[in-house]
Protein backbone atom coordinates (compact mmCIF):
# COMPACT_ATOMS: atom_id res chain seq x y z
CA UNK A 1 0.00 0.00 0.00
CA UNK A 2 3.05 2.24 0.74
CA UNK A 3 4.48 1.99 -2.34
CA UNK A 4 1.38 2.68 -4.09
CA UNK A 5 0.67 5.84 -2.08
CA UNK A 6 4.82 6.60 -3.13
CA UNK A 7 3.85 5.90 -6.91
CA UNK A 8 0.97 7.76 -7.09
CA UNK A 9 2.45 10.66 -5.38
CA UNK A 10 5.94 9.98 -7.60
CA UNK A 11 3.87 10.21 -10.94
CA UNK A 12 1.71 12.83 -10.46
CA UNK A 13 4.26 15.08 -10.02
CA UNK A 14 6.15 13.53 -12.98
CA UNK A 15 3.12 13.70 -15.37
CA UNK A 16 3.10 17.24 -14.28
CA UNK A 17 6.69 17.71 -15.25
CA UNK A 18 5.19 16.48 -18.47
CA UNK A 19 2.82 18.64 -19.34
CA UNK A 20 5.34 22.14 -18.18
CA UNK A 21 7.96 21.17 -20.43
CA UNK A 22 10.47 18.00 -21.23
CA UNK A 23 13.01 18.98 -18.93
CA UNK A 24 16.42 17.07 -18.24
CA UNK A 25 14.32 14.96 -15.33
CA UNK A 26 11.79 13.70 -17.21
CA UNK A 27 14.87 12.46 -19.70
CA UNK A 28 16.40 10.60 -17.08
CA UNK A 29 15.46 6.79 -17.49
CA UNK A 30 16.91 6.32 -13.89
CA UNK A 31 13.50 7.73 -12.21
CA UNK A 32 11.25 6.32 -15.20
CA UNK A 33 12.76 2.93 -14.38
CA UNK A 34 12.00 3.79 -10.17
CA UNK A 35 8.10 4.60 -11.19
CA UNK A 36 7.42 1.55 -13.18
CA UNK A 37 8.79 -0.61 -10.19
CA UNK A 38 6.63 1.08 -7.50
CA UNK A 39 4.09 0.37 -10.27
CA UNK A 40 5.04 -3.26 -10.25
CA UNK A 41 4.73 -3.97 -6.27
CA UNK A 42 1.16 -2.46 -6.72
CA UNK A 43 -1.41 -5.25 -7.37
CA UNK A 44 -4.42 -2.61 -8.08
CA UNK A 45 -2.54 -1.08 -10.95
CA UNK A 46 -5.88 -0.19 -13.16
CA UNK A 47 -6.07 1.81 -16.55
CA UNK A 48 -5.56 5.24 -15.44
CA UNK A 49 -2.17 4.26 -14.35
CA UNK A 50 -1.11 2.06 -16.99
CA UNK A 51 -1.83 5.49 -19.09
CA UNK A 52 0.39 7.01 -16.90
CA UNK A 53 3.15 5.19 -17.31
CA UNK A 54 2.71 5.10 -21.17
CA UNK A 55 2.49 8.88 -21.32
CA UNK A 56 6.60 8.74 -20.84
CA UNK A 57 8.41 9.77 -23.59
CA UNK A 58 10.79 6.84 -25.37
CA UNK A 59 12.12 9.42 -27.12
CA UNK A 60 15.54 11.04 -25.51
CA UNK A 61 15.32 13.86 -28.03
CA UNK A 62 12.98 16.67 -28.55
CA UNK A 63 11.28 18.48 -31.59
CA UNK A 64 9.69 21.39 -32.77
CA UNK A 65 8.44 22.67 -36.51
CA UNK A 66 8.43 26.39 -37.02
CA UNK A 67 6.18 27.91 -39.07
CA UNK A 68 7.58 31.14 -40.53
CA UNK A 69 5.35 33.70 -42.19
CA UNK A 70 4.83 37.26 -43.43
CA UNK A 71 4.10 39.77 -45.89
CA UNK A 72 7.12 39.93 -48.67
CA UNK A 73 10.02 41.87 -46.91
CA UNK A 74 8.85 41.76 -43.77
CA UNK A 75 12.24 39.92 -42.32
CA UNK A 76 11.45 36.93 -42.24
CA UNK A 77 14.64 35.12 -43.68
CA UNK A 78 16.85 37.35 -41.79
CA UNK A 79 14.99 36.70 -38.46
CA UNK A 80 15.77 32.79 -38.79
CA UNK A 81 19.11 33.37 -39.95
CA UNK A 82 20.45 34.71 -36.99
CA UNK A 83 18.39 32.44 -34.51
CA UNK A 84 20.31 30.32 -36.52
CA UNK A 85 23.98 31.98 -36.19
CA UNK A 86 24.26 31.25 -40.24
CA UNK A 87 23.23 32.48 -43.41
CA UNK A 88 20.99 29.71 -44.21
CA UNK A 89 18.59 31.59 -46.08
CA UNK A 90 19.59 33.88 -48.41
CA UNK A 91 18.41 37.95 -48.28
CA UNK A 92 18.02 41.13 -49.64
CA UNK A 93 16.32 44.43 -49.74
CA UNK A 94 14.15 43.46 -52.42
CA UNK A 95 10.54 41.43 -52.06
CA UNK A 96 10.59 37.78 -53.02
CA UNK A 97 13.72 36.51 -52.82
CA UNK A 98 12.86 33.79 -50.98
CA UNK A 99 10.92 31.58 -53.88
CA UNK A 100 10.35 28.13 -52.56
CA UNK A 101 9.73 26.94 -48.89
CA UNK A 102 12.72 25.55 -47.06
CA UNK A 103 13.70 24.19 -43.85
CA UNK A 104 16.31 25.71 -41.59
CA UNK A 105 17.58 23.20 -38.62
CA UNK A 106 19.33 24.24 -35.74
CA UNK A 107 20.00 22.15 -32.75
CA UNK A 108 20.55 22.66 -29.69
CA UNK A 109 21.19 19.84 -26.47
CA UNK A 110 18.11 17.62 -27.22
CA UNK A 111 16.35 19.93 -28.84
CA UNK A 112 16.21 20.23 -32.55
CA UNK A 113 13.93 23.34 -33.88
CA UNK A 114 13.11 22.87 -37.96
CA UNK A 115 12.02 26.38 -39.25
CA UNK A 116 9.68 26.78 -42.32
CA UNK A 117 10.09 29.23 -44.01
CA UNK A 118 7.66 30.20 -47.13
CA UNK A 119 7.61 32.95 -49.71
CA UNK A 120 5.97 35.69 -48.71
CA UNK A 121 2.44 36.19 -48.70
CA UNK A 122 1.13 37.52 -51.86
CA UNK A 123 -2.20 37.19 -54.47
CA UNK A 124 -3.14 35.69 -57.57
CA UNK A 125 -3.12 39.24 -58.75
CA UNK A 126 0.39 39.90 -57.15
CA UNK A 127 1.71 36.29 -58.70
CA UNK A 128 1.19 37.75 -62.10
CA UNK A 129 2.47 40.71 -62.19
CA UNK A 130 5.68 39.69 -60.88
CA UNK A 131 5.63 36.55 -63.02
CA UNK A 132 6.06 34.82 -59.71
CA UNK A 133 6.36 30.95 -59.55
CA UNK A 134 2.95 29.15 -58.76
CA UNK A 135 4.88 27.87 -54.93
CA UNK A 136 3.79 31.53 -53.66
CA UNK A 137 0.65 30.65 -53.67
CA UNK A 138 0.99 27.50 -52.26
CA UNK A 139 3.95 27.33 -50.07
CA UNK A 140 2.56 29.14 -46.67
CA UNK A 141 -0.61 27.14 -47.10
CA UNK A 142 1.64 23.83 -46.73
CA UNK A 143 3.84 24.65 -44.50
CA UNK A 144 1.16 26.11 -41.64
CA UNK A 145 -0.16 22.32 -42.05
CA UNK A 146 3.46 20.67 -41.19
CA UNK A 147 4.25 23.11 -38.33
CA UNK A 148 3.25 22.86 -34.49
CA UNK A 149 3.41 26.23 -34.11
CA UNK A 150 3.69 29.31 -36.27
CA UNK A 151 5.40 32.78 -35.95
CA UNK A 152 4.04 35.63 -37.93
CA UNK A 153 6.57 37.99 -38.60
CA UNK A 154 5.51 41.90 -38.96
CA UNK A 155 7.63 44.84 -40.19
CA UNK A 156 6.95 47.45 -37.39
CA UNK A 157 8.81 49.72 -39.11
CA UNK A 158 6.56 50.55 -42.38
CA UNK A 159 4.41 53.52 -41.47
CA UNK A 160 1.49 52.35 -43.75
CA UNK A 161 1.35 48.80 -42.51
CA UNK A 162 2.49 48.52 -39.47
CA UNK A 163 -0.84 48.65 -37.41
CA UNK A 164 -2.86 45.88 -39.03
CA UNK A 165 -1.76 42.59 -39.80
CA UNK A 166 -2.38 41.27 -43.84
CA UNK A 167 -5.67 39.49 -44.45
CA UNK A 168 -3.59 36.85 -46.03
CA UNK A 169 -1.72 36.56 -42.55
CA UNK A 170 -5.16 36.55 -40.86
CA UNK A 171 -6.92 33.81 -43.48
CA UNK A 172 -4.06 31.73 -42.66
CA UNK A 173 -4.19 31.88 -38.83
CA UNK A 174 -7.73 31.07 -39.07
CA UNK A 175 -7.55 28.06 -41.31
CA UNK A 176 -4.77 27.30 -38.40
CA UNK A 177 -6.16 28.05 -35.73
CA UNK A 178 -5.74 24.97 -33.82
CA UNK A 179 -2.11 25.53 -33.45
CA UNK A 180 -0.49 27.65 -31.05
CA UNK A 181 1.00 31.16 -33.19
CA UNK A 182 3.24 33.99 -31.85
CA UNK A 183 3.87 37.70 -32.75
CA UNK A 184 7.17 38.65 -33.85
CA UNK A 185 7.50 42.30 -34.41
CA UNK A 186 10.79 43.06 -36.64
CA UNK A 187 13.03 45.92 -37.02
CA UNK A 188 12.23 47.58 -33.77
CA UNK A 189 15.66 49.44 -34.28
CA UNK A 190 14.02 51.81 -36.27
CA UNK A 191 11.50 52.90 -34.02
CA UNK A 192 12.39 55.29 -31.81
CA UNK A 193 9.33 55.58 -29.36
CA UNK A 194 8.80 52.68 -26.92
CA UNK A 195 5.02 53.49 -26.63
CA UNK A 196 4.28 53.02 -30.14
CA UNK A 197 5.18 49.92 -30.16
CA UNK A 198 3.04 49.30 -27.21
CA UNK A 199 -0.06 51.07 -29.26
CA UNK A 200 1.48 48.56 -32.77
CA UNK A 201 0.89 45.67 -30.53
CA UNK A 202 -2.56 46.52 -28.80
CA UNK A 203 -3.73 47.31 -32.46
CA UNK A 204 -2.58 44.06 -33.89
CA UNK A 205 -3.51 41.90 -31.22
CA UNK A 206 -7.21 43.14 -30.79
CA UNK A 207 -6.05 43.84 -27.30
CA UNK A 208 -5.92 40.10 -26.48
CA UNK A 209 -3.60 37.29 -25.58
CA UNK A 210 -4.95 33.84 -26.42
CA UNK A 211 -8.68 35.21 -26.98
CA UNK A 212 -8.78 36.86 -23.34
CA UNK A 213 -8.89 40.53 -23.57
CA UNK A 214 -5.83 42.61 -21.68
CA UNK A 215 -6.66 45.83 -19.43
CA UNK A 216 -5.98 48.85 -21.27
CA UNK A 217 -7.30 52.19 -20.32
CA UNK A 218 -11.17 52.37 -21.38
CA UNK A 219 -10.97 55.10 -23.27
CA UNK A 220 -8.05 54.01 -25.79
CA UNK A 221 -9.76 50.20 -26.00
CA UNK A 222 -12.86 52.50 -27.15
CA UNK A 223 -11.21 53.99 -29.74
CA UNK A 224 -9.94 50.92 -31.15
CA UNK A 225 -12.73 49.07 -31.29
CA UNK A 226 -14.87 52.16 -33.22
CA UNK A 227 -12.20 51.26 -35.35
CA UNK A 228 -13.97 48.76 -38.14
CA UNK A 229 -11.25 48.51 -40.60
CA UNK A 230 -8.37 47.19 -38.11
CA UNK A 231 -7.16 44.09 -39.16
CA UNK A 232 -5.70 41.65 -35.93
CA UNK A 233 -5.30 38.66 -34.29
CA UNK A 234 -6.52 37.87 -30.86
CA UNK A 235 -5.03 34.76 -30.63
CA UNK A 236 -1.48 35.02 -30.33
CA UNK A 237 -0.01 33.20 -27.11
CA UNK A 238 3.16 34.80 -27.11
CA UNK A 239 4.53 38.56 -28.48
CA UNK A 240 8.00 39.31 -28.96
CA UNK A 241 10.06 42.48 -30.23
CA UNK A 242 13.20 41.81 -31.86
CA UNK A 243 15.31 43.25 -34.12
CA UNK A 244 16.96 40.81 -36.53
CA UNK A 245 19.57 43.06 -37.74
CA UNK A 246 20.64 43.69 -34.44
CA UNK A 247 19.72 40.70 -32.68
CA UNK A 248 18.12 42.69 -29.82
CA UNK A 249 15.25 40.19 -28.55
CA UNK A 250 16.17 37.40 -30.55
CA UNK A 251 17.76 35.30 -27.45
CA UNK A 252 14.53 35.45 -25.66
CA UNK A 253 12.81 34.10 -28.97
CA UNK A 254 15.46 30.99 -29.64
CA UNK A 255 14.72 29.85 -25.98
CA UNK A 256 11.04 30.31 -26.10
CA UNK A 257 11.14 27.65 -28.75
CA UNK A 258 13.95 25.20 -27.29
CA UNK A 259 11.86 24.86 -24.09
CA UNK A 260 8.34 24.59 -26.79
CA UNK A 261 9.97 21.99 -28.10
CA UNK A 262 8.21 18.18 -27.42
CA UNK A 263 9.64 14.74 -26.65
CA UNK A 264 10.03 12.98 -30.14
CA UNK A 265 12.55 11.82 -33.30
CA UNK A 266 14.57 14.25 -34.74
CA UNK A 267 13.97 15.16 -38.28
CA UNK A 268 17.77 15.35 -39.34
CA UNK A 269 21.14 14.63 -37.87
CA UNK A 270 22.31 17.13 -35.40
CA UNK A 271 25.13 18.18 -37.74
CA UNK A 272 22.33 19.03 -40.64
CA UNK A 273 21.05 22.72 -40.98
CA UNK A 274 19.75 22.88 -44.50
CA UNK A 275 17.64 20.31 -46.04
CA UNK A 276 18.73 22.19 -49.59
CA UNK A 277 21.70 21.38 -51.24
CA UNK A 278 24.83 23.01 -51.75
CA UNK A 279 24.13 23.77 -55.32
CA UNK A 280 20.85 25.45 -54.62
CA UNK A 281 22.15 28.06 -51.52
CA UNK A 282 25.03 29.22 -53.89
CA UNK A 283 22.30 29.75 -56.98
CA UNK A 284 19.89 31.10 -54.24
CA UNK A 285 22.63 33.12 -52.84
CA UNK A 286 23.82 34.82 -55.91
CA UNK A 287 20.16 35.96 -56.78
CA UNK A 288 19.42 37.70 -53.64
CA UNK A 289 22.86 39.72 -54.46
CA UNK A 290 21.85 40.38 -57.71
CA UNK A 291 18.65 41.98 -56.17
CA UNK A 292 20.70 43.98 -53.77
CA UNK A 293 23.10 45.65 -56.42
CA UNK A 294 21.45 46.13 -59.58
CA UNK A 295 18.15 48.55 -60.01
CA UNK A 296 15.01 48.16 -60.51
CA UNK A 297 13.53 45.61 -62.52
CA UNK A 298 17.48 44.13 -64.19
CA UNK A 299 18.19 41.35 -61.57
CA UNK A 300 14.41 40.09 -61.62
CA UNK A 301 15.90 38.99 -65.47
CA UNK A 302 18.78 37.40 -64.45
CA UNK A 303 19.17 33.57 -63.82
CA UNK A 304 22.25 32.35 -62.10
CA UNK A 305 23.36 28.42 -63.45
CA UNK A 306 25.86 26.76 -61.85
CA UNK A 307 28.87 25.48 -63.84
CA UNK A 308 30.74 23.90 -62.24
CA UNK A 309 31.00 22.67 -58.57
CA UNK A 310 33.53 20.60 -56.43
CA UNK A 311 33.54 20.01 -52.28
CA UNK A 312 37.32 18.61 -50.87
CA UNK A 313 38.27 16.55 -48.33
CA UNK A 314 38.80 19.79 -46.12
CA UNK A 315 35.17 21.13 -46.72
CA UNK A 316 36.55 23.90 -49.14
CA UNK A 317 34.21 24.54 -51.67
CA UNK A 318 34.81 25.65 -55.60
CA UNK A 319 32.25 27.12 -58.39
CA UNK A 320 31.21 29.22 -60.99
CA UNK A 321 27.90 30.12 -61.71
CA UNK A 322 27.04 31.84 -64.92
CA UNK A 323 24.57 34.31 -65.39
CA UNK A 324 22.49 34.20 -68.10
CA UNK A 325 21.39 37.51 -69.30
CA UNK A 326 18.86 38.68 -72.08
CA UNK A 327 21.50 40.93 -73.75
CA UNK A 328 25.44 41.81 -74.10
CA UNK A 329 24.20 45.18 -72.76
CA UNK A 330 22.91 44.00 -69.60
CA UNK A 331 25.78 41.92 -69.25
CA UNK A 332 27.70 45.05 -69.30
CA UNK A 333 25.44 46.52 -67.11
CA UNK A 334 25.56 44.47 -64.98
CA UNK A 335 29.56 43.60 -64.52
CA UNK A 336 29.72 47.72 -64.31
CA UNK A 337 33.28 50.08 -65.12
CA UNK A 338 36.31 47.46 -65.80
CA UNK A 339 34.15 44.70 -63.60
CA UNK A 340 33.83 47.00 -60.40
CA UNK A 341 30.08 45.77 -59.66
CA UNK A 342 31.31 42.49 -60.43
CA UNK A 343 33.78 42.60 -57.92
CA UNK A 344 31.62 43.51 -55.71
CA UNK A 345 28.66 40.99 -55.80
CA UNK A 346 31.45 37.90 -55.98
CA UNK A 347 32.79 39.74 -52.71
CA UNK A 348 29.49 39.80 -51.20
CA UNK A 349 28.41 36.73 -51.85
CA UNK A 350 31.62 34.70 -51.36
CA UNK A 351 30.97 36.38 -47.92
CA UNK A 352 27.49 34.90 -47.49
CA UNK A 353 28.15 31.80 -48.22
CA UNK A 354 31.20 31.33 -45.95
CA UNK A 355 29.01 32.14 -43.23
CA UNK A 356 26.64 30.08 -44.18
CA UNK A 357 29.03 26.56 -45.05
CA UNK A 358 30.87 27.99 -42.05
CA UNK A 359 34.60 26.75 -44.42
CA UNK A 360 36.26 28.98 -47.38
CA UNK A 361 34.41 29.50 -50.51
CA UNK A 362 35.77 29.89 -53.71
CA UNK A 363 33.42 31.29 -56.38
CA UNK A 364 34.01 32.67 -59.97
CA UNK A 365 30.99 34.95 -61.50
CA UNK A 366 30.90 34.77 -65.49
CA UNK A 367 28.24 36.92 -67.73
CA UNK A 368 26.45 34.43 -70.69
CA UNK A 369 24.56 37.06 -72.65
CA UNK A 370 23.01 34.84 -75.86
CA UNK A 371 25.64 34.47 -78.24
CA UNK A 372 24.10 36.28 -81.11
CA UNK A 373 23.53 39.56 -78.66
CA UNK A 374 25.17 42.63 -79.53
CA UNK A 375 26.53 45.23 -76.16
CA UNK A 376 24.87 48.20 -78.27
Amino acid sequence: MVCFLVFLSVTKLLKMLINRSATSLIKNQCILTLVKYCASLSTNQNNSIKNIISSFPDSETRLLKVGIIGVPNSGKSTFINYLMDRKACPTSSKVHTTRFKTRSIFTEGDAQIVFLDSPGLVNENETKKFKLENSFLKDSKNVLQEADIVGVVHDASNVFTRETLDIKVIRLLEINKNKASFLILNKIDQLKSKRKLLDITRLLTDNCINGKPVLVPQLKRARHYMNKDIKAWPYFSDIFMVSSLTGDGLREVKQYLIDSARPAKWMFPQAVWTDQTAEIIIQNSVKAKLLDFLPQEIPYRLKPELEYFDLNDKGVITTVVLIKTPSARISKLVAGTEDGRLKQIIQSVREDLQNAFKNIVKISLIMDPPADSSPT
